[in-house]
């Protein structure tokens, strides 16, 4: 993103012509990835002109030109939001933005459309029954994680600039991980969640994703604020990056944790480059509160919110709704009161695991999902959100930069987690990961397969 702003600043590259070129490459891709449910050329290509016309009467904004795309359980004024829901395939189109594609919009950004994404954001695969499975780029037929797992595959797949995703217990950061991609979950409440189809409401977070973390800088000014019309935002005030050294914390997961062999070596390759750095590590001890025990309690706030959310659907046909998610639906039907205030203390006791990690070190590293996107038709592992379940659980920034791999070995994700307000200070430390290792933006190889010549 940032690339394409310099490119769009010295005149090298227009954005009608950087959107046709994604534009392009989208249609393209359609038939493989199926990363979009709805694509606005029509409206975009007008906002891209006018962006050409303001840089050329000097008048550019911060985003200027630059295409960015929303999962589909966020407002964009005139387009239907389905969260990829059959119940809501044929609404009315929104008649407002959410307040941060709305920030995004006024800084110049151009909105090329809605992104695939799990049914109702209750699920981290993105096999999508209504508007069909969106697969990884890096291997067609494999996961990009979920829910915002149309978001992860557009950025992969240089489809977009940047992608908009919803984060209730992992779904910006796993596909972040899976597809090989930056993805921020930031503070609780420090980006309004107004217009959006909720999940859980304490949980829920907009964050963005992009292909380099310094992209984030550009993203996070635009789009965080206070806003009064919305219950779950708050005042955030960012803490500025300190340079000097950092105190790491790498907790002592052991067996509470089902880390894959593979992905625990890219992160512990991942450690030496932080420690190269010049950060010192900072051993932390085993969970009390184990993260499995935490997504749980999650699970059932979700599914019982959902209820709520998608009541007057729910008391009509149900078989708009799949199989799994009537299933999990109806098994919150059956659960008390008593269960589901249990349900939030332990997300409390969650919440006091992580602060007390944080107590003891600067930033906590860790596995972004404990295992590489798996194949379409495979049993999603349980464990896919545990170590991503905590950040939203505290409402604590969450950063997942992409570790270095082998040539054509699926993408692995390494998790950064802050004290609130800490969003900068992540941001400065994936920045500088990324350059130790010599990272440069680029398009998966099995993208060659389709993309336009």
């Amino acid at each position: 993103m940032t690339a394409q702003a310099a490119l769009l600043a010295a005149g090298e590259l227009s954005s009608v012509e950087l959107l046709r070129q994604q534009l392009a490459a989208t249609d393209a891709s359609q038939p493989v990835i199926n990363s979009y449910i709805y694509v606005d050329a029509e409206g975009a290509l007008a906002a891209a002109a006018e962006s050409d016309a303001r840089r050329r009467s000097g008048h550019a904004r911060p985003l200027e030109g630059l295409p960015v795309a929303v999962k589909d359980n966020i407002d964009v004024a005139g387009m239907v939001t389905t969260a990829g829901m059959e119940t809501r395939r044929y609404d009315t189109a929104a008649a407002f933005d959410n307040p941060a594609v709305a920030a995004l919009r006024a800084a110049g950004a151009v909105i090329v459309g809605k992104l695939n994404m799990h049914e109702a954001a209750m699920g981290a695969d993105n096999d999508n029954p209504f508007y069909g499975a969106c697969h990884n780029p890096h291997r067609p037929g494999y996961t990009p994680g979920g829910s915002s797992g149309g978001s992860g595959a557009a950025v992969a797949a240089g489809l977009c600039s940047a992608a908009l995703g919803t984060d209730t217990m992992g779904s910006v950061r796993i596909p972040a991980s899976y597809c090989g991609v930056v993805g921020l979950k930031p503070s609780w409440g420090a980006i309004s969640t107004r217009g959006t189809v909720a999940l859980c409401r304490r949980l829920d977070h907009i964050g963005p994703l992009t292909r380099s973390a310094r992209d984030l800088r550009l993203l996070l000014q635009v789009m965080t604020g206070f806003d009064a019309d919305c219950a779950q935002s708050r005042a955030i005030d960012f803490v500025p990056a300190d340079s000097a050294p950092l105190r790491i914390g790498v907790v002592d997961f052991g067996d509470a944790a089902d880390v894959a062999p593979d992905v625990q070596a890219a992160f512990e390759e991942g450690l030496r480059v932080l420690t190269g750095l010049g950060h010192r590590l900072q051993r932390l001890p085993s969970p009390v509160f184990a993260s499995g025990r935490a997504r749980r309690a999650g699970l059932l706030m979700c599914e019982a919110e959902l209820l709520v959310e998608h009541a007057d659907a729910w008391a009509g046909d149900r078989s708009r709704f799949s199989p799994l998610l009537v299933k999990l639906m109806s098994w919150a039907e059956g659960r008390s009161a008593a269960e589901l205030a249990a349900a939030s203390q332990l997300a409390d006791r969650g919440q006091v695991q992580l602060q007390q990690w944080l107590a003891q070190c600067d930033v906590l590293v860790m596995p972004t999902a404990p295992q590489r996107a798996f194949a379409f038709g495979t049993p999603a592992p349980a464990s896919q959100a545990d170590l991503t379940a905590y950040a939203n659980l505290a409402g604590n920034p969450a950063l997942s930069v992409p570790l270095p791999v082998a040539a054509g070995a699926l993408p692995v994700g390494m998790q950064l987690v802050g004290t609130l307000g800490d969003e900068l200070q992540l941001i400065a430390l994936a920045d500088a990961f990324q350059k130790a290792v010599a990272w440069h933006p680029s398009v998966p190889d099995a993208c060659a397969a389709w993309w336009p010549k």
